[in-house]
């Protein structure tokens, strides 16, 4: 399968609603509540910090579906198990945290437990995993970084 079928494949699956590690049941007032406490980064925005390096970036889908694309360099942490040791020594780095489209809400608990540990410049890219593939930016497969 070559690389356009591969990210359309994958763009289709996480469409389906595959990959998120949080379901929601909230409505869209809770959401806007959320976006107002959190500080959100567009794709293009993310693309930016990534190509300029100096963010480290967290996936909070299931592990398969990490496994199956993910953002080049992101890591994988379970939304649920966000510590200081899994994280950068450093608070004040920026962390960007996803996780599967604007209805998941996995990366939002996941950011929210970093800034409840000190961590200060903490984002989230709430497109997720599916902005990104739809906006045609490349993933990476397999294990990615430890």
């Amino acid at each position: 399968m070559n690389t356009s079928s591969r990210r359309l494949a994958l763009a289709l699956a996480l469409s389906l609603g595959l990959g998120c590690a949080h379901s929601t049941a909230t409505g869209a007032g809770a959401a806007a509540s959320t976006e107002a406490e959190l500080r959100p980064v567009t794709v293009a925005e993310l693309a930016g910090l990534i190509e300029r390096g100096g963010v480290t970036v967290i996936d909070n889908n299931s592990r398969d579906t990490f496994e199956r694309g993910h953002i080049p360099g992101a890591r994988w942490i379970a939304y649920d198990a966000i510590t200081a040791a899994a994280l950068p020594t450093d608070r004040a780095a920026r962390v960007v945290f996803y996780c599967h489209n604007e209805q998941c809400t996995a990366c939002h608990t996941a950011a929210r437990q970093a800034m409840a540990l000190g961590y200060s410049n903490v984002f989230i890219l709430p497109a997720g995993i599916v902005g990104w593939t739809s906006a045609g930016r490349a993933v990476e497969t397999g294990p990615g970084p430890t």
